[in-house]
């Protein structure tokens, strides 16, 4: 069978127009493939996508001021258990002590008689004498371990240990001085001051030293005490 020339050509067109797609088509899947065989590699190693971003408007996460955790108690006591050291705090707490007698004087000690007052007084206008008198009375009182009482009898007043109801010395006014008459074991302590003589009323009856002041004389005082301790003792 014969074919008009003009009908081969375009055959032999058609053939070669197919000839060249299929070397296109060749040309671009070996490319293709060469492409993706060196892409392999990299896309095992490829790192792992970082995490998106927190949004802005998202809250924050809390976090706990430091002041706040510094202020906060390691192992704070439940309220039982405060409450417990808190009764022994106070069990713990020294109990108040008892007033001493000078705190309490002012309650315990009794004013002198004012027959007394007004007596020493008339002999002596200035007072300056049952002044001195009553600061021995008052400080007896507060220092002696217990009770100490005024009387008057013929202008010479005794100083009585009022728990044993017994006196332990003598005061009257002698030469417009104050003076204190006590028993003789006290001599010797009073060596320093003036020595005087005993009063006549008193002199008969008992043994006694005496001796002059004219203010509150420590010496006379601790005599004074160590009589009202001794009272009873013999000589």
């Amino acid at each position: 069978m014969q074919l008009p020339y003009g009908e081969y050509e375009k055959l032999m067109e058609h053939a070669q127009e197919g000839n060249r797609i299929r070397e296109v088509k060749a040309s671009v899947v070996a490319g293709l493939r060469s492409f993706l065989g060196a892409a392999a590699p990299a896309l095992k190693t490829a790192p792992v996508a970082e995490e998106a971003p927190l949004r802005q408007d998202a809250p924050a996460p809390e976090k706990v001021s430091v002041e706040f955790a510094a202020e906060m108690p390691q192992n704070a006591p439940a309220p039982v258990q405060e409450q417990s050291l808190a009764k022994k705090k106070a069990m713990k707490s020294p109990a108040p002590k008892p007033a001493s007698r000078s705190e309490s004087a002012d309650i315990s000690i009794p004013p002198i008689k004012k027959e007394i007052a007004a007596f020493f007084n008339k002999q002596d206008d200035s007072s300056r004498l049952f002044n001195v008198l009553k600061q021995y009375y008052t400080c007896l009182n507060e220092a002696c371990g217990g009770t100490v009482r005024v009387t008057m009898k013929d202008g010479v007043c005794s100083l009585w240990n009022y728990d044993e109801w017994e006196e332990f010395a003598f005061v009257d006014i002698f030469e417009r001085h104050l003076r204190i008459s006590l028993d003789p074991r006290c001599s010797e302590r009073l060596k320093s001051l003036n020595f005087c003589e005993v009063p006549r009323l008193l002199s008969g009856r008992r043994n006694l030293i005496s001796a002059q002041v004219d203010d509150l004389n420590k010496i006379m005082l601790d005599v004074l005490i160590q009589a009202f301790d001794e009272v009873g003792m013999t000589a």
